[in-house]
Protein backbone atom coordinates (compact mmCIF):
# COMPACT_ATOMS: atom_id res chain seq x y z
CA UNK A 1 0.00 0.00 0.00
CA UNK A 2 2.72 2.41 1.20
CA UNK A 3 3.87 2.27 -2.78
CA UNK A 4 0.49 2.42 -4.04
CA UNK A 5 0.75 6.22 -2.31
CA UNK A 6 4.39 7.10 -3.52
CA UNK A 7 2.73 6.62 -7.26
CA UNK A 8 -0.48 8.73 -6.74
CA UNK A 9 1.02 11.36 -4.77
CA UNK A 10 3.98 11.53 -8.22
CA UNK A 11 1.03 11.41 -10.23
CA UNK A 12 -0.68 14.73 -8.42
CA UNK A 13 2.56 16.02 -8.37
CA UNK A 14 3.38 15.42 -12.39
CA UNK A 15 -0.44 17.10 -13.26
CA UNK A 16 0.03 19.75 -11.04
CA UNK A 17 2.89 20.69 -12.44
CA UNK A 18 2.18 20.04 -16.01
CA UNK A 19 -0.88 22.31 -15.55
CA UNK A 20 1.34 24.70 -14.39
CA UNK A 21 3.75 24.67 -17.18
CA UNK A 22 1.15 24.65 -19.77
CA UNK A 23 -0.74 27.44 -18.62
CA UNK A 24 2.35 29.37 -18.05
CA UNK A 25 2.43 30.97 -21.03
CA UNK A 26 -1.33 32.69 -20.43
CA UNK A 27 -0.07 33.89 -17.10
CA UNK A 28 2.65 35.30 -18.88
CA UNK A 29 0.66 37.25 -21.97
CA UNK A 30 -1.53 38.32 -19.54
CA UNK A 31 0.46 40.10 -17.30
CA UNK A 32 2.39 41.91 -20.14
CA UNK A 33 0.55 44.07 -22.51
CA UNK A 34 0.83 42.83 -25.70
CA UNK A 35 -0.22 46.69 -27.57
CA UNK A 36 3.54 47.87 -26.60
CA UNK A 37 6.69 46.51 -27.03
CA UNK A 38 8.91 46.60 -23.67
CA UNK A 39 12.12 46.93 -25.31
CA UNK A 40 11.45 48.45 -28.36
CA UNK A 41 8.87 51.26 -26.92
CA UNK A 42 6.65 51.10 -29.92
CA UNK A 43 3.67 49.63 -30.94
CA UNK A 44 4.64 47.06 -33.00
CA UNK A 45 6.81 44.66 -31.41
CA UNK A 46 9.56 43.23 -33.31
CA UNK A 47 9.84 40.06 -30.94
CA UNK A 48 6.75 39.09 -30.59
CA UNK A 49 7.00 35.79 -33.09
CA UNK A 50 9.74 35.03 -30.93
CA UNK A 51 8.11 35.14 -27.84
CA UNK A 52 5.08 33.08 -29.41
CA UNK A 53 7.64 30.57 -30.23
CA UNK A 54 8.60 30.57 -27.04
CA UNK A 55 5.51 30.22 -25.28
CA UNK A 56 4.45 27.21 -27.41
CA UNK A 57 8.20 25.12 -27.19
CA UNK A 58 8.44 25.66 -23.30
CA UNK A 59 5.67 23.56 -22.70
CA UNK A 60 7.16 20.60 -25.12
CA UNK A 61 10.99 20.93 -23.81
CA UNK A 62 9.40 20.74 -19.78
CA UNK A 63 7.15 17.61 -20.81
CA UNK A 64 10.16 15.95 -22.35
CA UNK A 65 12.82 16.26 -19.62
CA UNK A 66 10.17 15.54 -17.56
CA UNK A 67 10.03 12.16 -19.30
CA UNK A 68 13.78 11.61 -19.76
CA UNK A 69 13.94 12.20 -15.93
CA UNK A 70 11.11 9.63 -15.23
CA UNK A 71 12.57 7.48 -17.24
CA UNK A 72 15.77 7.43 -15.91
CA UNK A 73 14.55 7.04 -12.74
CA UNK A 74 12.36 4.12 -13.26
CA UNK A 75 15.48 2.48 -14.77
CA UNK A 76 18.16 3.28 -11.98
CA UNK A 77 15.87 2.54 -9.34
CA UNK A 78 15.16 -0.69 -9.86
CA UNK A 79 18.91 -1.45 -10.71
CA UNK A 80 19.52 -0.04 -7.05
CA UNK A 81 16.76 -1.83 -5.62
CA UNK A 82 18.46 -5.10 -7.32
CA UNK A 83 21.77 -3.84 -5.17
CA UNK A 84 19.90 -3.85 -2.43
CA UNK A 85 18.44 -7.06 -2.51
CA UNK A 86 22.28 -8.08 -3.58
CA UNK A 87 24.09 -7.28 -0.49
CA UNK A 88 21.45 -8.50 1.87
CA UNK A 89 21.71 -12.16 0.34
CA UNK A 90 25.61 -11.21 0.40
CA UNK A 91 24.96 -10.72 4.56
CA UNK A 92 23.10 -13.93 4.80
CA UNK A 93 25.42 -16.12 3.10
CA UNK A 94 28.03 -14.85 4.92
CA UNK A 95 26.25 -15.11 8.25
CA UNK A 96 25.34 -19.05 7.20
CA UNK A 97 29.07 -20.00 8.02
CA UNK A 98 29.43 -18.71 10.81
CA UNK A 99 28.81 -19.88 14.42
CA UNK A 100 26.55 -18.28 17.03
CA UNK A 101 29.40 -15.92 18.24
CA UNK A 102 30.81 -14.97 15.26
CA UNK A 103 27.74 -13.96 13.99
CA UNK A 104 27.32 -11.58 17.30
CA UNK A 105 30.36 -9.89 16.35
CA UNK A 106 29.75 -10.04 12.37
CA UNK A 107 26.39 -8.66 13.31
CA UNK A 108 27.58 -5.53 15.68
CA UNK A 109 30.17 -5.10 12.94
CA UNK A 110 27.50 -4.44 10.74
CA UNK A 111 25.33 -2.34 12.89
CA UNK A 112 28.20 -0.13 13.95
CA UNK A 113 29.30 0.54 10.13
CA UNK A 114 32.06 -1.67 9.65
CA UNK A 115 34.06 -1.07 13.20
CA UNK A 116 34.03 -1.86 16.29
CA UNK A 117 36.12 -2.31 19.53
CA UNK A 118 37.00 -5.39 20.84
CA UNK A 119 35.67 -3.97 24.22
CA UNK A 120 32.52 -3.60 23.36
CA UNK A 121 32.41 -7.02 22.13
CA UNK A 122 33.44 -8.28 25.32
CA UNK A 123 30.20 -6.53 26.68
CA UNK A 124 27.83 -8.43 23.68
CA UNK A 125 25.55 -11.02 25.16
CA UNK A 126 27.17 -14.22 25.89
CA UNK A 127 30.86 -13.07 25.59
CA UNK A 128 33.76 -12.79 27.87
CA UNK A 129 36.89 -11.59 27.15
CA UNK A 130 38.56 -15.37 26.37
CA UNK A 131 35.65 -15.86 24.11
CA UNK A 132 35.65 -12.50 22.91
CA UNK A 133 39.49 -13.17 21.83
CA UNK A 134 39.28 -16.30 20.26
CA UNK A 135 35.88 -15.64 17.64
CA UNK A 136 38.54 -12.23 16.77
CA UNK A 137 41.19 -14.80 16.01
CA UNK A 138 38.84 -17.38 14.21
CA UNK A 139 37.87 -14.43 12.38
CA UNK A 140 40.74 -13.27 11.47
CA UNK A 141 42.24 -16.45 10.32
CA UNK A 142 39.37 -16.20 7.95
CA UNK A 143 40.22 -13.02 6.34
CA UNK A 144 36.87 -11.90 7.46
CA UNK A 145 38.40 -9.21 9.68
CA UNK A 146 41.03 -7.08 10.85
CA UNK A 147 42.52 -5.92 14.02
CA UNK A 148 44.02 -2.43 14.33
CA UNK A 149 46.03 -1.33 17.63
CA UNK A 150 43.58 1.80 19.66
CA UNK A 151 45.60 2.33 23.16
CA UNK A 152 44.80 -0.52 25.33
CA UNK A 153 42.35 -2.32 23.00
CA UNK A 154 41.93 -2.99 19.37
CA UNK A 155 39.17 -1.64 16.43
CA UNK A 156 38.07 -4.72 14.55
CA UNK A 157 36.68 -3.85 11.49
CA UNK A 158 35.94 -5.69 7.86
CA UNK A 159 38.36 -6.05 5.37
CA UNK A 160 38.33 -4.24 2.09
CA UNK A 161 36.99 -6.73 0.27
CA UNK A 162 33.91 -7.70 2.72
CA UNK A 163 33.36 -4.18 3.78
CA UNK A 164 32.86 -3.20 0.06
CA UNK A 165 30.58 -6.06 -0.57
CA UNK A 166 28.75 -5.18 2.18
CA UNK A 167 28.26 -1.66 2.40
Amino acid sequence: MNGNKKIIVGLVILISFLYIVFNLNTLYVGANDPGVCVVAGSEACPHQEQIDFLGGAIPIIVSIALIVGAGTYYFMGEKVENKKQDLKNNTEILLKFLNTDEKKLVNALIESGGKVLQAEVTRLPGMTKVKSHRVVLKLLDRGVIEKAKLGKTNIIQFTKEIKEGLF
